[in-house]
């Protein structure tokens, strides 16, 4: 081959090798997918951003664990879940086109296309119904948990009781669940169960008037969010967007406006085909600072910032220590029990919840002057109050040779999305039930649900069947 011939080639070769770089250029922007599907959305997360999808789970690989000398064996599980994925709210449906139309008239769509083409791909009808991600999420851990625990399922579903708000993304939420545990269970989906609706243990916060008025409604009871929301951090990150965005000062990029476009990328990310650029807008800092300012608002409304937060989960705590003293007098008698309890509820059912057993609970508190402290807090709600959270809460009875109607011959485990984490009344992954029922004794003994909410007397009846 002369030399001109092979210059020719290498020329046409180099050409063919631009030209694959372009399509892929096309294919994959520099918002790929991945990138941006991480936990960095506070409760806006979904489930499989956090916890990988496609983890080998082995049957019934929670179903048994030596503790000591002894072999315990699950006999109860009582587990709680947030909805699955959702639609954003109307709220944020309307801040979306919004912020839209302003950046468009300020010639945004100049320098960003996107922009001229985008329209909002959530309708207002669609206010915070369950998407099928949601869905699938859901089906996805029933058949996880059918894997774990699949002799305690296996021996008997019949008895499991499931536990609703009345919320349509929690009900079918629920739906979804027993459809994945008893396909796996069965290698059939059942599809006849039916939810008992029940809104003082599913969605407390709702029924409770002095959360309402002392933490809800009142804008001072979350003080913290707020001063960091106007703080020198998210100044810095909105400024900056300002400035790449080339606005003028007086369409300066807000605070809100960042909490927007958050939004704006985690639902278009995770519930749309063709993926979010409006991430592009997003770097790592601005992620961080918008993550904490998110996490501040959960924290103060809904964990450790006011008592009555924690407080007011206590029917929800109290029902499922009430069903594990149950379950250990049924077994210790040989009677039948329930194998398991399951609710579906919110992250307003989740973070309370969590608070009353005294997880994620950070020293100091989370607060608007100590961010840099917390950069690797215990409480950060992409982790622990995603979309489809869940928390279990596993009863063991172990082979423990003598005294076999001793509380001491059962044991605990917590799990929070799967995982088991450690039990404040012990400070280990495995604890003896009765350390752990004598720790949470007040909480679950004595609640006073509507007289701590300064409720109206009840109605006789808070169970209901429909919705």
């Amino acid at each position: 081959m002369s030399a001109f011939l092979r210059l020719k080639l290498s020329q046409m070769i180099m050409m063919i090798f631009v030209f694959y770089l372009m399509i892929l250029e096309c294919l994959s922007p520099a918002h790929a997918l991945s990138s941006f599907r991480t936990p960095s959305y506070s409760t806006k997360t979904p489930y499989f951003w956090v916890n990988d999808e496609k983890e080998t789970i082995a049957l019934d690989s929670e179903t048994w664990f030596e503790y000591g000398e002894k072999t315990c064996q699950i006999i109860h599980l009582n587990a709680v879940f947030r909805h699955g994925a959702r639609f954003p709210s109307l709220k944020w449906i309307k801040r979306m086109t919004t912020l839209h139309q302003k950046l468009v008239e300020n010639g945004v769509d100049e320098r960003y296309p996107f922009l001229k083409a985008w329209k909002n791909p959530f309708p207002e009808k669609s206010d915070k119904i369950i998407a099928e991600l949601g869905e699938q999420e859901q089906e996805m851990l029933g058949e996880r948990f059918a894997h774990r625990f699949n002799l305690l399922f296996d021996e008997d579903m019949d008895s499991i009781r499931v536990v609703s708000s009345s919320k349509q993304r929690s009900y079918a939420s629920s739906l979804s669940f027993y459809t994945g545990l008893s396909q796996t269970v069965f290698g059939e989906a059942d599809k006849t169960m039916e939810p008992t609706v029940n809104d003082i243990e599913m969605r407390f916060h709702d029924n409770c008037v002095h959360f309402a008025e002392s933490v809800d409604k009142n804008k001072t009871a979350t003080n913290e969010y707020s001063k960091f929301k106007y703080g020198p951090e998210v100044d810095v990150i909105a400024k900056k967007l300002t400035d790449v965005l080339h606005l003028p000062e007086k369409a300066a990029v807000t605070p809100d406006d960042l909490n927007t476009i958050h939004q704006l990328c985690a639902f278009e990310e995770a519930l749309t085909d063709a993926g979010s650029e409006w991430c592009q807008f997003l770097d790592q800092e601005s992620l961080e600072v918008i993550q904490y300012m998110n996490d501040l608002k959960q924290y103060w409304k809904k964990m450790y910032g006011h008592d009555i937060s924690s407080a007011m989960s206590c029917p929800l705590l109290s029902r499922i220590f009430t069903t594990l003293d149950k379950v250990i007098q049924a077994n210790n008698a040989d009677d039948d029990y329930a194998a398991a309890e399951f609710g579906f509820g919110h992250a307003e059912t989740l973070a309370p919840l969590y608070a009353s057993l005294g997880l994620f609970k950070d020293e100091p508190q989370l607060k608007a002057d100590n961010f840099k402290l917390h950069l690797n807090r215990k409480f950060r709600a992409s982790r622990v109050l995603p979309f489809s959270a869940n928390f279990a809460m596993a009863l063991y009875q172990c082979d423990s040779g003598e005294d076999n109607n001793d509380y001491l011959e059962y044991v605990v485990k917590f799990y929070v999305n799967e995982k088991t984490v450690d039990i404040p009344a012990c400070g280990k992954q495995v604890c003896p039930y009765k350390e752990v029922r004598e720790f949470y004794k007040n909480q679950v003994d004595n609640c006073e649900f509507h007289k701590m909410c300064r409720n109206p007397e009840p109605k006789e009846n808070s169970e209901h069947d429909e919705l």
